[in-house]
């Protein structure tokens, strides 16, 4: 089932195949955890179904396959193998004469390439060939959490829909539902998630969710008390490192949109000050001990520095 951000793109998506309007190569793009694989495999689905219905029909022998997790000979999927974190160009050309053959069952083939943004540059040329010249019972979908690393070349032929996350009200209410969780829990998990409303359940069916509150009451607490800073940084190593710089950085920027709107933070104290630009520096050094944090430094002597740094900003 779509989640209800998604049923606009999904519209559109319909709308442009009943008019016969569909490009051949569709990228839909947009940050981790707004739904866009779901959105994507919603489409591959509809794309092979046999049926005239708004959505795939579950009924057909093309959706028999694809509910039976089997193999679909009109369906093709790209995605980095095991021992990779690209895709090569050595399967981008396995896809392309795939392409190229007849349809088995139904009317058109379909590609599914996620992540795309991780071909490199011999697989983004070998896919570019097939984009300029399409088999013309192919539809490829691409998804991309950064589009920006594709060539202009490629997204230029393709057909894009961005999704964006939703609204937050939206959100909770998905939450909500979806979780059977207190309002207050539901609002923590989706800050704690950066607005992501599929990470945001994920934390609130885990104990990331009290990992996120131990940073954010953490962090209150050497405003009041600067000199627990090494205490602080203690209680916090047991968390996986790179969570923490996440959401000390999201925290860092969280105070400085707050400085700026006149916003409340709820984790801070009320009328609680602090000082913008050293604000945006700490952000910077979280983003930055984030990637120091996978090397053979001191993470704790990181964090511990970090909190420093924290506990100076009231004024």
């Amino acid at each position: 089932m779509l989640y209800p951000w998604l049923q606009a793109h999904w519209a559109f998506f319909l709308k442009r195949l009943e008019q016969d309007r569909l490009a051949h190569a569709i990228m839909i793009e947009g940050p981790a955890g707004s739904g866009k694989n779901v959105l994507a495999t919603a489409m591959v689905a509809k794309l092979l179904c046999s049926s005239d219905e708004p959505e795939a029909c579950g009924q057909c022998r093309s959706c028999g396959l694809l509910k039976g997790g089997g193999a679909h000979p009109d369906r093709f999927e790209l995605h980095p193998e095991e021992d990779s974190q690209i895709i090569k160009v050595d399967q981008v050309r396995q896809l392309i004469s795939s392409l190229n053959l007849t349809t088995s069952i139904g009317s058109r083939k379909v590609a599914y390439i996620h992540p795309a943004d991780v071909m490199n540059i011999s697989s983004s040329n070998a896919l570019l060939k097939s984009l300029e010249e399409p088999a013309g019972d192919a539809v490829l979908i691409l998804v991309s959490s950064d589009s920006s690393r594709l060539p202009v070349t490629i997204r230029s032929r393709c057909q894009c829909i961005s999704v964006h996350q939703p609204d937050q009200q939206v959100a909770i209410e998905w939450l909500k539902t979806t979780s059977q969780k207190r309002e207050p829990d539901v609002i923590a998990a989706l800050q704690a998630a950066g607005g992501s409303p599929l990470r945001a359940l994920q934390y609130l069916e885990s104990t990331q969710l009290d990992a996120y509150r131990k940073v954010t009451d953490g962090l209150a607490s050497l405003l009041v008390k600067p000199g627990s800073a090494s205490m602080i940084a203690a209680g916090l190593a047991d968390i996986e490192s790179d969570d923490v710089w996440r959401w000390l950085s999201m925290c860092a920027s969280e105070a400085v949109k707050a400085g700026l709107t006149g916003q409340s933070v709820n984790w801070l104290a009320s009328g609680q000050e602090l000082q913008n630009r050293s604000l945006l520096d700490l952000q910077k050094l979280a983003d930055l001990n984030r990637r120091l944090s996978t090397t053979t430094v001191r993470k704790d002597l990181l964090l511990q520095d970090w909190l420093i740094k924290w506990a100076e900003q009231t004024f």
